[in-house]
């Protein structure tokens, strides 16, 4: 009998045993903390740091604090010296500084004054289309003055918006400018950088009379009295025959590189076009009585005090072409210094009037030039000239 083969079986592989895998932990490194520097890191870390801020803070050590001075006016030096009392009443929109400043004149002013007249007449510049006015308020007792011309009307091209600052603020305290925020940007381009659009609306808020087409009858009536509300604001205050009804041009929102329309129909009793006209003596008078806090009231007084601060450091203000210190008084004047300023100009005029006050109160006092002839207009030395003249006489006269 025939045995059949088994059937075939596959042989086993020997079984391995596992492989047993070594799991390796891998530890992450933390932060070192700064207490776990060494002393020396830590030492070299700090003066790291020391030096940084150091050289970040370089341009603004020693530098002038931006708070504007206040001066206290003038005492009476006797009881004939006082102002009649005001009669309490209704003026209705009228500056309430009603009385000239308490000042006396003073013979060593002039010949500083006289003086800076005759730096003009060396460059061959007419001296008699020159105005000056300087007041010495260094003094707690007796604030001094001097002029020449500083009584006769001129041009003041966009001193006039020193004037319709305070006017705004009057109409505030008023009541007439009802929301007083709506114009804080007008009035910053008004005076920082003599924006005429933005003073265009700063007048025509004060006095309720915008610009437009020609107007009859009535109406022109009552635009004009509206107008002329402005003029009437410091003359019955004692500016004497101060006109500022007519605006700065060009106004560009309004396409106007002159008056058209109704501002053409500013006249006067000559029927001549009304020309804005003020003195040395109002422009220095009012930023006397701004640094002297009774502007409007101390308030208004302060916040008109920042606008008009000036920073004389070059690098501020030499890329500007909108500065108002370039060929004013301020160009030539020590960085180091407290100084507040609003500066005019047209093709045939130069204008600045300026606070001054030096750290060490060594000189404090007010100096406003109106030049109204194009030789000084052309000229961007005299204006600094002068003013560098009047601060060293100023600073010199404390010493002795």
């Amino acid at each position: 009998m025939h045995l059949q083969n088994p059937p075939y079986q596959i042989p086993r592989q020997p079984t391995r045993p596992p492989i047993k895998r070594r799991v390796v932990k891998l530890r992450r490194r933390k932060p070192v903390k700064l207490s776990r520097l060494k002393y020396g890191n830590i030492f070299f870390l700090i003066i790291f740091l020391i030096s940084i801020s150091w050289t970040a803070t370089i341009p603004f050590r020693n530098r002038r604090s931006p708070e504007p001075p206040v001066i206290t006016p003038s005492p009476s030096l006797s009881p004939a010296y006082l102002p009649p009392p005001i009669v309490e009443e209704d003026l209705g929109f009228v500056y309430n500084v009603r009385h000239l400043p308490n000042q006396v004149y003073s013979y060593q002013l002039q010949g500083i004054v006289n003086e800076a007249v005759d730096l003009a007449r060396r460059k061959g510049l007419p001296a008699e289309s020159l105005s000056i006015s300087l007041i010495d308020v260094s003094s707690n007792k007796t604030h001094r003055f001097a002029g020449y011309k500083n009584e006769q009307l001129r041009y003041p091209a966009s001193v006039a918006k020193l004037f319709w600052m305070v006017g705004f603020y009057g109409a505030v305290e008023e009541g007439i400018v009802k929301n007083e925020t709506a114009f804080h940007h007008h009035l910053k381009q008004t005076i920082e950088i003599s924006n005429n659009d933005a003073a265009s609306r700063i007048l025509d808020a004060i006095t309720d009379s915008k610009s437009g087409p020609k107007l009859a009858g009535e109406k022109l009536e009552n635009w004009l009295e509206k107008r002329k509300s402005i003029n009437n604001f410091f003359q019955a205050a004692g500016y004497d025959n101060i006109v500022l009804s007519s605006k700065n041009y060009p106004i560009y929102y309004l396409k106007n590189p002159g008056p058209v329309g109704r501002d053409v129909q500013l006249r006067d009793d000559s029927n001549k076009f009304l020309k804005n006209q003020v003195t040395t003596d109002h422009a220095a008078r009012l930023m006397y009585e701004i640094y002297t806090r009774q502007a409007i009231s101390p308030k208004f007084s302060t916040r008109m005090a920042y606008l008009l601060t000036r920073d004389l450091d070059p690098k501020v203000w030499k890329n500007d072409p909108s500065n108002g210190i370039k060929g004013f008084l301020g160009e030539s004047l020590p960085t180091n210094i407290y100084f507040g300023s609003k500066v005019g100009y047209t093709s045939k005029s130069r204008q600045d009037v300026a606070f001054i006050r030096t750290m060490d109160d060594r000189a404090i006092y007010i100096l406003a030039v109106f030049a109204e002839d194009p030789a000084y207009a052309k000229d961007e030395e005299i204006f600094p000239e002068i003013s560098r003249y009047v601060f060293d006489k100023m600073k010199a006269m404390k010493k002795r």
